[in-house]
């Protein structure tokens, strides 16, 4: 997955998001005017996940074209580190059935502050959720 460097986001500043509900509404309302946007089920199923979870108020949103871009709410020094869930419109360079996840962070890895995972879209909603515990410390 070399040269995705757009999928990365950088939040500063106060963060101006979309709640959570919002973002299911509008997930709810792509899907009832395009056929093809089935293909979307997996993010739409991250969305249901974080909103059935009881921390969704920790958890911050916004979209960036059809992908979901995730912060922890815990933050306190103004710069937010990001998990991105990419959606298959973006075209991602991942393998037939899978979809990517994306990190932006200053001090979670060892070897730099970027991270891609592939996974099959059948594991989106656990993946999400090891990368939200692994890197903002929050459980479901």
């Amino acid at each position: 997955m070399k040269g995705f460097v757009s999928a990365f986001a950088l939040i500063q500043g106060e963060f101006r998001g979309r709640t959570w509900e919002d973002v299911a509404e509008w997930f709810d309302e792509l899907r009832r005017g395009n056929e093809g946007f089935a293909s979307h089920q997996y993010m739409r199923d991250v969305v249901a996940s974080v909103l059935e979870s009881g921390v969704a108020d920790r958890l911050g949103v916004t979209t960036s074209m059809h992908d979901l871009v995730v912060v922890s709410m815990d933050v306190t020094n103004g710069f937010y580190e990001t998990i991105k869930v990419i959606s298959p419109s973006s075209q991602a360079p991942v393998d037939e059935g899978c979809f990517a996840l994306t990190f932006l962070g200053r001090k979670r890895r060892k070897d730099g502050r970027q991270e891609i995972q592939q996974h099959p879209v059948g594991e989106a909603v656990p993946a999400f959720w090891r990368m939200v515990e692994e890197k903002f410390g929050i459980k479901r």
